[in-house]
C-alpha cells in the first residue's frame, strides 16, 4: 500500500469545491467559515461557470496574499513523511482486519491537498482530497478513514459482485460504509491511537446520536464486528441496516 500526498493546483481545488454546490447539506457554509472574504451573494446568485470563475480568481489572490506556495510545499513534505512513519503499522492493521494482504495492493493512492474543507474520495481512481489546513497528524487521521473505504469496497465488490454505483450517496451501501469506519477503528489500537480525530468522532456526527431499537447503532455494529470476520460483518451489518433503513434515515441531519 502506498499513499502519496500532492498539491494538484488551484483549478483542482475549485473543481473539488463545486462538487458540492447543490448538496442538500449546504456544505458551502463551511467555505464562509474558513474564507470569510468570500462573497456569499456572488456564489448564491451565479451559475456554475460564474461560481468557477469567481472562485478561481479568489483563490489565486488568496494563494498569493497568504504566501501559500512555500507553506503547501512544506505540507506535502510533512504529510508524506508522517505517512511513511506509520505506513507499516497501518498496513498490518488493515491486513489483519480484512484478512487480506494490502501491502502489495493499493500502491497508487493519492491524497490531493486542496482548499476545499470537505474531503471527497473517489473509489475508481484511489484518490481523495485533504484540506490544506490539516496538520500531518490530522492528514493521517483523514487518510485512515479513506484507506478503510478503499479496502472495504474492494473486498465488498469481490464478495457481492454488485454495482459500484451503489457505493455512493444516497445508497444504503454508502451509508453503511460510512458507519463501519468507527467499529473498525475502535477495535484496533494501531489505527485508533494514530488518529487524532477518533475521540471527537471519525465518522459523521449524526451516527453518534443514532439509536435503533433503543441502542446506539455504532454499538450494535461494533458488537457484530467483534464476533465476526469481515465478510460476515458485511453481510450481517448490511442486513441490519437494510431492516432498519427507515429508522436510520429519519435520524440523519
Amino acid at each position: 500500500m502506498e499513499l502519496t500526498f500532492a498539491f494538484p493546483g488551484i483549478p483542482y481545488s475549485v473543481d473539488s469545491i463545486l462538487l458540492f454546490e447543490n448538496d442538500e447539506y449546504n456544505w458551502f457554509s463551511s467555505l464562509y467559515h474558513f474564507y470569510p472574504r468570500l462573497s456569499e451573494t456572488i456564489l448564491s446568485s451565479s451559475n456554475t461557470s460564474g461560481k468557477k470563475a469567481y472562485l478561481l480568481e479568489f483563490f489565486k489572490e488568496y494563494h498569493e496574499i497568504e504566501w501559500l506556495e512555500s507553506k503547501i510545499a512544506d505540507k506535502v513534505i510533512a504529510y508524506n513523511s508522517h505517512w511513511q512513519k506509520y505506513k507499516c503499522q497501518v498496513e498490518d492493521a488493515l491486513s489483519d482486519a480484512f484478512r487480506y494482504d494490502v501491502k502489495n495492493n493499493f500502491n497508487d493512492i493519492v491524497g490531493n491537498i486542496t482548499f476545499n474543507p470537505i474531503c471527497p474520495r473517489f473509489l475508481d481512481t484511489h484518490t481523495f482530497d485533504i484540506f490544506y489546513l490539516n496538520s500531518e497528524r490530522g492528514a493521517l487521521g483523514i487518510s485512515l478513514h479513506e484507506l478503510i473505504h478503499f479496502v472495504w469496497f474492494d473486498v465488498w465488490q469481490k464478495h457481492f459482485g454488485d454495482s459500484p454505483e451503489e457505493y455512493e450517496t444516497p445508497h444504503l451501501k454508502w451509508l453503511f460504509s460510512e458507519m463501519v469506519v468507527d467499529p473498525i477503528m475502535c477495535k484496533d489500537d494501531r489505527l485508533r491511537q494514530i488518529n487524532p480525530y477518533f475521540e471527537d468522532g471519525c465518522v459523521y456526527e449524526y451516527f453518534y446520536s443514532m439509536n435503533v431499537g433503543g441502542k446506539p447503532i455504532l454499538e450494535t455494529l461494533y458488537d457484530i464486528y467483534s464476533t465476526s470476520d469481515m465478510v460476515a460483518f458485511m453481510e450481517q451489518g448490511y442486513a441490519y441496516c437494510k431492516k432498519h433503513e427507515t429508522e436510520i434515515r429519519s435520524q440523519m441531519n
